[in-house]
């Protein structure tokens, strides 16, 4: 909301605005009068259209948290958030240009409008009432310079209050701000862009203040590009950014400063331009939380020696600085790949790695992998086998001391926690972040770390920004032993036959073996993984169906399942869809972390339908059992149904929601109700 409370966001809008308008109302003609006599004394304006509208928008939000109350100190907690919102809105959306299209073009939408919001909080401790009045201004507007030529350029501004669903969890409303701009200088030899885009947002709607975040983003980028021949390039960026990230009620916040330069030069040799020789160089400078610095260097070249056999020779230095530590390293890589026919591709790759950290824990590592992929069409379909062997040694010498590691990816996938692949890591060091590496989630409100022995896990909590399925890059810093040896052994194969009729049966295999050599100052420790997974997807026009079987037998978190999960289409017309899915496991844990058997069970409605050419319904249920022998069960429901009426220029919207979880130590409801009327004035300069 923009009013007394937020002068810096109405600023810009207030000077951006005017200065449009004044361009728009200096020289009112539509496209009909472009033709007619330009006076001398103004610039020629075009406004290709101009349209108006009225919208009024209602939202009503209940929460409810309950958790029971238990011995000790404990007292529970009981919490009721119910909130009103109303607002009314006038915009317009326009577009032109200025002397002509390849001069100036422009567009977007404007729109101003009166909020009135209530907002009221019942604890077991307090009672209050928030109520709050303003202006909100929104805006989407974009001018083009000289569009197509070899020197262009575009400024665009953006405001937008949005709804952001979330399964199983109310929805959040965002506040979205942006503007920036790019220019671009193309040449026969060189190239040039400059850019800046600034990004500012806020989620707001959850129970609890703690979990609303406000994120600002500012980026200024420059490359440049020169062709110095039909073979040679060198191409030079610079990035100055800076990231923030700070949580409402929380003195929880992170932000970031850095500095980027890439520099890449290219070069293409042989007859036929068939070999290339590339050299790319990365230097960063950060400061504040969690600030990394380093410096990347390092050339590749590939020959391709014929049609069917290429190699590429790799070498690359890196030297990081992160959270005190110091650390360089060499790695140099040799690939081979060879394609035989059409059916098989071979491919060799041998590497060899030196790392020092701090002058004091030196660590060699070098290995190979081979690997065969084959396929081939048969009588019944199409056969895929994919044949990998990988194998490495570790050797660490030194004092007792701390390696890093940067950007280890995993994927959340209930009821599975995530185990991180190195051991004896100190705990305090864990950063969690998006695949972006931009946004920080939170211990104890997104995650869990929990300790096995020397193993690490990291499980996602249900009501924190992690979904399932979610994808996230881990940091964290090791304790190594003061000397060791880790021999590493891994074999994948994967087989699969795609028959014509839709049916394809398939078998993976994952096997990986660590074992710890003679270490001083640690246990010694053997990892193990080996990994079946049999079962069968079959498609056909109207439903699919999956079932697998898998043992994953594993020295940390071993486990038996099965899995089914198929989907059918009810009801497939243009007027008329009804979908339904539902994805069953049943998992067996023994001699991990816990003894236990987990249940899971997600069932999905889906459900569209035209009734009239005004009147349009959708409807969608999700829910979800988690049945687990020692956590105990979580039932959560996704509810939403929605009416939408469209007769001409008039736009209605009713929509309800209804967002259950119940968890083991407490439960929350949330329920919604979104009104929107919206009617439209196209062509108000006329047509």
């Amino acid at each position: 909301m923009i009013g007394a409370k937020d002068p810096k966001r109405l600023s810009f809008a207030s000077i951006l605005v005017p200065l449009i308008a004044s361009v728009m109302l200096g020289s009112p003609r539509t496209s009909a009068q472009s033709n007619d006599a330009r006076s001398p004394d103004r610039p020629d304006l075009t406004l290709d259209y101009l349209d108006a509208y009225f919208e009024m928008e209602g939202e009503f939000g209940f929460t409810r948290v309950e958790s029971p109350r238990h011995r000790g100190l404990d007292v529970g907690r009981k919490q009721r958030n119910t909130e009103w919102r109303f607002e009314e809105r006038v915009g317009l959306r326009f577009g032109g240009t200025v002397i002509d299209p390849s001069f100036i073009t422009f567009g977007g939408e404007f729109s101003f409008a009166l909020t009135q919001d209530r907002f009221h909080e019942n604890t077991d401790l307090l009672s209050r009432t928030d109520r709050d009045r303003g202006v909100l201004l929104q805006y989407d507007l974009r001018a083009d310079f000289f569009p197509g030529k070899a020197r262009s350029g575009s400024v665009y501004a953006l405001r937008r209050d949005n709804r952001i669903g979330r399964r199983f969890q109310p929805s959040l409303r965002e506040d979205r701000t942006e503007f920036g701009t790019h220019w671009l200088v193309r040449g026969e030899k060189v190239s040039m862009e400059l850019s800046y885009d600034y990004r500012e947002t806020d989620r707001i709607g959850n129970a609890d203040a703690a979990d609303d975040e406000h994120y600002t983003e500012s980026t200024l980028r420059y490359v440049v590009e020169w062709l110095i021949s039909d073979t040679q390039r060198i191409e030079l960026s610079y990035e100055h950014a800076n990231n923030k990230q700070a949580y409402q009620g929380s003195r929880n916040s992170f932000e970031t400063t850095r500095d980027l330069v890439i520099v890449e030069h290219q070069l293409e040799f042989g007859e036929a331009k068939q070999h290339e020789l590339r050299t790319r160089l990365r230097w960063q400078e950060e400061s504040g939380n969690f600030a990394r610095d380093f410096f990347e260097i390092g050339p590749q070249l590939t020959l391709q020696h014929s049609d069917n056999l290429q190699t590429r020779y790799t070498y690359q230095f890196n030297r990081q600085r992160y959270e005190g530590l110091d650390v360089e390293s060499q790695r140099m890589d040799f690939q081979l790949v060879h394609q035989m026919y059409s059916n098989l591709t071979t491919t060799l790759d041998l590497f060899a790695l030196y790392e020092d950290v701090e002058d004091d824990i030196n660590t060699v590592q070098y290995g190979g992998s081979i690997d065969f992929q084959y396929n081939r069409r048969n009588r019944w379909g199409h056969l895929y086998a994919n044949l990998a062997l990988a194998y490495d040694t570790e050797e660490v010498d030194g004092d007792n001391g701390l390696r890093i590691v940067l950007n280890e990816a995993h994927a959340f996938q209930d009821p599975i926690a995530v185990t991180l692949r190195n051991r004896n890591v100190v705990h305090h060091t864990i950063v969690v972040t998006d695949t972006s590496n931009r946004r920080l989630f939170r211990a104890g409100i997104d995650y869990v770390v929990l300790a096995q022995g020397n193993v690490t896990r990291i499980s996602r909590i249900r009501s924190g920004l992690i979904a399932d399925g979610d994808s996230v890059l881990v940091d964290y810093q090791i304790r190594t032993p003061q000397h060791g040896q880790l021999d590493t052994v891994r074999v994948d194969f994967s087989l699969e036959q795609r028959f014509a009729n839709g049916l394809t049966p398939y078998y993976r295999l994952t096997y990986r073996h660590q074992e710890d050599d003679v270490s001083f100052g640690f246990l010694r420790r053997a990892d193990r993984t080996n990994h079946h997974r049999i079962g069968f997807n079959y498609e056909q026009k109207r439903y699919t169906l999956g079932a697998w079987f898998e043992i994953f037998d594993d020295s940390v978190e071993p486990y038996d399942a099965f899995h089914l999960n198929g989907l059918y289409r009810f009801i497939n017309t243009p007027d008329d869809t009804l979908n339904g899915s539902v994805r069953f496991s049943r998992l067996f844990f023994e001699g991990g972390f816990d003894d236990r058997n987990v249940t899971l069970i997600d069932l999905e409605l889906d459900h569209r339908r035209r009734l009239t050419d005004s009147l349009s319904t959708v409807e969608r249920v999700a829910y979800r059992l988690e049945d687990d022998s020692v956590s105990g069960q979580t039932h959560a429901w996704d509810i939403t149904a929605g009416l939408e009426y469209v007769l001409g220029e008039l736009t209605c919207e009713l929509t309800f929601e209804y967002d259950r979880l119940e968890l083991p130590g407490s439960k929350e409801d949330d329920f919604g109700v979104y009104v929107r009327v919206r009617r439209e004035f196209p062509h108000v300069l006329g047509k």
